[in-house]
């Protein structure tokens, strides 16, 4: 019995398509119906080509704006960190200066002290 319906079944679905097909195929009316349907289809085809054409320039736009961010900011932080390195240069140099200056005060004032200590000795 089941197999009865299934074979029923398509068979309905098989006269059902080639009815349509008929209808599409062979009566004047169905020409109209087929030739508006590939009007269709073709315009839709041609909307989709041009807004993917569209689509793509707008992403190319997008990429080249993006490397040439990305260039600018490469830059930018190349330069920053020059400038932070000289900054940092200068900090040290005169810090060293100062330390070198510091330690000359300090053998100038032992040396100093030295001779003083040295005369006092030799008032004594």
């Amino acid at each position: 019995m089941e197999k009865k319906n299934g074979l029923l079944a398509f068979a309905l679905l098989g006269l059902a398509a080639g009815a349509a097909a008929y209808y599409l195929l062979a009566t004047e009316d169905g020409k109209r119906q087929m030739d508006k349907a590939n009007k269709s289809v073709k315009g839709l085809s041609k909307s989709l080509k041009e807004l993917s054409e569209k689509e793509s320039k707008k992403a190319a736009k997008l990429a080249r704006e993006a490397k040439r961010d990305l260039h600018e900011l490469t830059e930018k932080a190349k330069e920053a960190g020059k400038h932070a390195f000289e900054v940092a240069s200068e900090k040290a140099s005169q810090w060293v200066n100062k330390a070198s200056d510091a330690a000359k005060d300090a053998a100038s004032k032992a040396h100093d002290a030295i001779d003083d200590a040295k005369s006092e000795i030799k008032k004594a």
